[in-house]
């Protein structure tokens, strides 16, 4: 039976450390502005093209509405 490998050597695990440090970041430069990451991706794609429905907006996040739905900005 082979050996298991070490988690330091799964690429995941690296996937994950690298997404997680940049949430980090995210939150720590939108916290002035009282803004979720989430939130802040919204206003992206708002910039791009108002007007738009949430599920158009989901589409392009990648999101569900359920997901959407309950972010309030203000």
């Amino acid at each position: 039976m082979e050996k298991p490998t070490k988690l330091e050597q799964q690429l995941c695990f690296e996937v994950y450390k690298a997404s997680s440090n940049f949430s980090k970041m995210y939150v720590k430069a939108l916290e002035s502005f009282n803004l979720t990451f989430s939130q802040y991706l919204v206003l992206l794609v708002l910039w791009e093209e108002d007007k738009l429905l949430t599920k158009k907006i989901g589409v392009r996040l990648g999101l569900g509405t359920g997901t959407l739905t309950p972010l309030s900005i203000g």
